[in-house]
């Protein structure tokens, strides 16, 4: 009995080590790639190209330098890139293939022969690719994230196509619909770079003024991601002013033009009670003739009014001049 029992012990240890040796090699054929099959007439070159893109400003540029990795696509369509040469962090790569006899770096933007897609990639990336007789217009692609960049893509592609044979109003009201619409994706995808991503096909740039909140909130969302193109997004987006700053700046404007109104009102009441004051320092004849000199009459029109001399209207002048203080005919004039 001892015997049997050591023997189903150690069948049992065998089975074991080599279930797990299975599990080992077959979790060493599994290689960090981008690969899949890419269906081609024979117009196109039989090989693909993995290009960088540094900047979503340079989505839709196109040099030699910016080509990372190439490699054939076989009789079957088939291809693959090895990612282990790519950086741990999340970067937008595009892939995308040239005519024949045409330049490596040669970039066709719309139609049925548009020869390129995008998509995000890092060094532990395993991404399956597969493409029909539609070209890379119809690529489908087996990641989460970047289904996520693909439905973007394809939303985009439908505003164009709408836009296409519909009126100017009709189609602004149409792309304004779909935008709002990717910018929904951009609000609840839980992917950094595919929310930008999704942002950049939005058109932002002319949104930005009616929904600035929005765009705060969204930097917040992903304020711990510094990468560059978190950054050139960044720099786009209007700084966030204070709310209470705001709001204590028009407090204190409006307490300073209370006290302002205050001592200019009370300034000027006292100034009317100087006035007041020195007007009732004149006698009867001095307060009429007072009244002339505002008229603007000469003494000798005063002197005809009053039906006194010329020399006692110079004598009341001169007296009304030293009670109120003033020294010439304009500054009675100017008197309020």
């Amino acid at each position: 009995m001892t015997v049997q029992l050591n023997l189903n012990r150690t069948y049992l240890l065998l089975l074991c080590l080599f279930i797990f040796s299975h599990i080992t090699s077959i979790a060493q054929n599994i290689t960090n790639e981008i690969s899949g099959t890419i269906k081609l007439d024979s117009t196109w070159n039989p090989k693909i190209y993995l290009s960088h893109i540094p900047s979503f400003g340079k989505m839709h540029t196109m040099s030699k330098s910016m080509i990372i990795a190439e490699t054939n696509i076989n009789e079957n369509g088939y291809f693959h890139f090895n990612t282990e040469y790519l950086p741990k962090e999340d970067n937008l790569y595009r892939i995308h293939i040239s005519k024949r006899n045409a330049s490596p770096a040669s970039l066709i933007i719309g139609g049925k022969d548009e020869n390129h897609f995008f998509l995000v990639a890092n060094k532990n990336s395993h991404i399956g690719i597969m493409g029909n007789k539609g070209g890379m217009n119809s690529v489908s692609i087996d990641d989460e994230q970047n289904k996520i960049i693909r439905r973007i893509d394809d939303i985009v592609e439908y505003i164009d196509s709408t836009n296409f044979n519909e009126s100017r109003v009709k189609s602004e009201f149409v792309a304004k619909a779909f935008n709002e619409q990717i910018r929904k994706i951009a609000d609840t995808c839980s992917y950094p770079l595919a929310s930008l991503y999704a942002l950049h096909k939005s058109k932002f740039e002319t949104d930005i003024s009616n929904n600035i909140v929005f765009y705060h909130n969204f930097l917040n969302k992903w304020s711990k991601d510094d990468s560059n193109y978190f950054i050139e997004f960044q720099k786009k987006i209007p700084t966030r002013k204070s709310t209470i700053s705001n709001t204590l700046i028009i407090g204190i404007a409006i307490i300073i033009s209370f006290f302002l109104g205050f001592f200019l009102n009370k300034a000027l009441n006292k100034n009317i009670k100087v006035k007041t004051k020195l007007l009732k320092s004149l006698s009867v004849q001095e307060r009429k003739i007072f009244s002339l000199l505002k008229e603007g009459k000469s003494n000798k029109e005063i002197s005809d009014e009053c039906n006194i001399g010329l020399s006692t209207v110079k004598s009341h002048v001169s007296n009304i001049y030293s009670k109120l203080n003033v020294k010439s005919r304009k500054e009675v004039l100017d008197m309020e």
